[in-house]
């Protein structure tokens, strides 16, 4: 063979290798890049939670201004969410934030008056729709993460990678138990978990994948009022269809009246309705009383997504009620 041909040929060869090199480090930067701009996304839908924080606390500290320490945990994580400077700080901050605002969100819980406010009424609207657009980010800069990490490890990007000093990029996964929130709940302090819990059943567990919450509105009334309790159910947009049932006991002699629960035999009241992606449902509960005394009403939730009953959550709890004696008019 010619020198000039071997001269050629790796000509060619070096062409060739230097190609492969800038094609697959132009796709690693193109793939890195888009990982950036959805973290841009989430940064964003962050900023915008943070910034609803300060009308929030103000606005629950003016019924619960003894909640000090709750407010000083929101607080404090809004801070190091404004001064982090790296990705990773705007994470662990952004972490924080979700559970201190789940906190502050259990101490709503036991104010009906702050709950039925405009105000808060206001906040808690623009709080959810971001919560899920921050859902729906967080989710895509995980797809574009696993996509770019996945492309890292492929030959011959894995080859490239380590001579150009790419790194793998961290997911953002809240830590576990960052988003636990009591989201079944009645509304009222000293409402407790039932003791008698079927196996599959977790009182004042987390709902990480929708809003669901039973609550009392009018629990201490005068015998031959109505006792009112309240369902508000939200379908995360990422989710699919959502089939839920929620059955009630009342005290022996009373009888739920409102027209969406039937009578389920053994003293038993329930409804079962299906929520499409990103829709909501509130239901009216009113419990006619014919007796005074102390009581407890039974409440039970159960969801799943789909058609995959191994998502299913079941949730049980108790409600003290009291019925008191007419005042006598005067």
């Amino acid at each position: 063979m010619s020198l000039n041909k071997v001269v050629a040929a790796v000509v060619v060869l070096v062409l060739l290798i230097g190609g492969v090199f800038f094609f697959t480090y132009n796709g690693l930067v193109s793939a890195q890049e888009g990982v950036d701009a959805q973290w841009y996304q989430v940064e964003n839908q962050y900023q915008r939670r943070a910034d609803l924080i300060p009308n929030l606390v103000d606005t629950v500290k003016g019924y619960a201004a003894h909640e000090e320490k709750v407010f000083t945990e929101v607080t404090k994580y809004r801070s190091q969410w404004s001064a982090a400077t790296t990705q990773e700080e705007k994470m662990a901050a952004a972490e924080g934030m979700d559970s201190a605002i789940s906190k502050l969100l259990v101490v709503v819980e036991s104010y009906p008056q702050l709950k039925a406010s405009d105000n808060f009424l206001a906040l808690q609207a623009q709080l959810e729709g971001t919560e899920n657009r921050i859902a729906v980010e967080r989710m895509r800069y995980n797809e574009k993460v696993r996509d770019y990490n996945t492309q890292l490890k492929r030959i011959p990007s894995s080859f490239v990678a380590g001579m150009s000093g790419l790194e793998p990029k961290a997911y953002f996964e809240a830590e576990k138990g960052a988003q636990d929130v009591p989201d079944v709940n009645f509304n009222q302090p000293g409402a407790t978990a039932s003791p008698s819990v079927s196996p599959s059943a977790t009182p004042l567990s987390t709902i990480a994948n929708a809003s669901v919450k039973l609550y009392g509105v009018k629990t201490d009334v005068e015998v031959g009022e109505n006792i009112v309790l309240k369902l508000s159910a939200v379908n995360l947009i990422t989710k699919p269809v959502m089939t839920a049932q929620v059955i009630l006991i009342p005290p022996s002699g009373m009888a739920v009246t409102s027209a969406d629960f039937v009578v389920s035999g053994a003293g038993q009241y329930s409804t079962t309705y299906k929520l499409e992606p990103g829709s909501a449902k509130d239901i009216e509960i009113m419990i006619q009383t014919v007796q005074t005394g102390n009581f407890v009403v039974e409440g039970r939730v159960i969801y799943y997504f789909g058609t995959d009953l191994s998502t299913q959550e079941d949730h049980t709890l108790n409600l003290p009620v009291t019925v008191r004696n007419k005042n006598p008019i005067t």
